[in-house]
This record gives structure tokens, sequence and C-alpha cells, in this order.
């Protein structure tokens, strides 16, 4: 499966988790061939969001598809051991062996992609995740990415975290949480304010992805706080039949929601040809529905910080 990395982002988890001990591969522990989990006498205890849960923004809710594990969802590693592998295959490659309280974040998360779950296999059921590995508050500069087993159609290995759902709603503080969480936490629309464009950006991803407006993994329409430090990470999507995109270096205020109702039409398949890979049809509604779809704009002019290239 293709690698998409649309921008350079910094995905934003450092309230997700706190900093794990050093490395499993670097301290030699190994995982017996037989068995993608090692299971040890304590139970792992999820902890609880940094972030204390806002009064303001009210769930989204379900429409019976939160039975896989959300794009952009952070989970922890539940049992003692947890190989992750290059592939969803027990044959592949091994690239680690993780811990019990690694944090992981589910792919896609907005405009980075490591492919598409779940895919069953030798009983297990995959997902694509990054390793989020915070030491002392940051982040690796490459963190680490690949499959995990996530079941093995009866014990799950991995424990999805509770949202962080901020107090005050504004660009900021959105474009830090997952993709999952904004799914969570904004059941009604919310206001955000930025400019927006991405000066020279462009692409194509081969794939069918239907409706495209809403359901491509290339996004270029980004909202920045401050376009001269960097573009994005925010993107918003606009609808064909409107409001029409501003130009770009324009200070907006737009009005946007998660949830479309679109989403339930949403079909991904991707690459094309023999290599072509039909994404899960309930990861497809998922990910469409993390999508903040836009609904009103209001324009206030050039930014004088905007790059123009």
């Amino acid at each position: 499966m293709r690698r998409l990395i649309i921008a350079a982002l910094a995905v934003t988890l450092a309230a997700c988790s706190s900093p794990p001990s050093a490395s499993p591969a670097a301290a030699g522990l190994t995982a017996p061939p037989s068995s993608e989990a090692t299971f040890g006498a304590s139970p792992s205890i999820a902890p609880s969001p940094t972030i204390a849960p806002s009064v303001g923004p009210s769930p989204t809710p379900a429409i019976g598809t939160l039975d896989v594990y959300p794009p952009g969802a952070a989970v922890e590693v539940t049992v003692q051991e947890l190989n992750l592998r290059t592939k969803p295959s027990t044959s592949a490659k091994r690239l680690a062996v993780l811990k019990r309280g690694n944090v992981l974040v589910i792919s896609p998360n907005d405009n980075i992609s490591f492919g598409f779950g779940p895919v069953s296999k030798n009983g297990y059921t995959w997902y694509p995740v990054d390793v989020t590995e915070y030491r002392n508050g940051t982040l690796p500069p490459l963190p680490m990415s690949g499959w995990v087993a996530a079941n093995d159609g009866e014990t799950p290995y991995l424990a999805p975290l509770a949202p962080r759902c901020p107090d005050v709603v504004d660009l900021a503080n959105v474009q830090g949480m997952l993709a999952a969480e904004r799914l969570a936490c904004f059941g009604a629309p919310i206001t955000l304010s930025g400019t927006y464009g991405c000066p020279g950006c462009g692409g194509v991803i081969v794939g069918t992805y239907k409706p495209d407006w809403l359901a491509t993994p290339v996004e270029f329409d980004f909202l920045s706080v401050n376009p001269a430090d960097r573009i994005g990470p925010l993107a918003v999507r606009f609808a064909p039949a409107g409001p029409a995109r501003p130009g770009a270096g324009t200070r907006v205020t737009v009005i946007v929601h998660v949830d479309d109702p679109r989403s339930t039409k949403c079909t991904m398949v991707d690459g094309q040809g023999a290599s072509a890979i039909t994404v899960d049809k309930r990861t497809a509604v998922l990910y469409c529905r993390e999508r903040l779809v836009v609904e009103q704009i209001q324009t206030m002019g050039p930014d004088p910080s905007f790059p123009l290239y």
C-alpha cells in the first residue's frame, strides 16, 4: 500500500500519553514466534485524558460503525508485548516489540497515511499505526510506523483512549486534536478562524474515492494559525454545492461540522489494477465522518504573512 505524506505535519499527541520507557527493540525484547501478543499477569489500566472534557461540545452520536477503530484514534497496548510488523501478516518482518502502555495512533490521521485497516489475516485483525514515543515531552524526528494485530478474533490487544475535548474551541486547539477526537467531541457545528490556503501545494493519489470531495485522502484546503510559521495542519472540506473556496492567503472565519450525512455513502479503493485494495466500508465511512465540512465562510481580507510559495 502506498505511503501518502502530503505535508510535513507535527502530530500533536503530547497530551495523549506520558513519556514511555525506553524502546523495547533497543532493550532486546523478543516475542514468541507463535503469537503476536504476549500476556502478562497485571492488567492494563487506560490512562485518563490530560485535557479535561469540555462542557461545551456535545458528543457525536454513533451510527453503528464503531465496531472498528476509527482512523486517527489513540489506542493503548494492553498486553505485555505486541509485535510491530511491516505488513499485516505473521510472516512480515518484525520492526519492534511494543510493550503494555505504548500509545499508538490508528492510520490515517489527517494528512499522514500508512494504510487503512482493519485487515483480517492469519487469524488476527490488523491495523496500520503510528507509534508515539514521547521522551521528555517531545516526539522523535522519525516516529515508527507499521502494522499490529488488534485482536485474535476473541481477545483484544488494544484499548481506546478517551478523547481530549478542549474547553476552548479555536483553531489552535482543534488542530492539535486527533481526527477521531474531533468526531467524538463535536456533535454540533463549531467556528474557527485562520488563514486559508496552501502555497505551492499539489499532487494526486491513485485510487477511487467516492464522493471524491469528502473521501479523498488528498487535502490542500488548510487553515493556519500563523502561515508564516506553518501551513495547516488542519484541513477543511468544501462540498460541490458550496460555499466557494476563498483565495489563497485570505483570512477567514468558517462554520464547520463533522459527521456529514453524506459520509454514509463513502467508499474508498486504494490504488488501481491488481494492486488495488478496497478499504473496509466501516473505515471509509468513519474517515468521511471525521472530515470538517464548511457550512459558512466569512472572508476578512488578505493575510500579509501568507507566503507566496
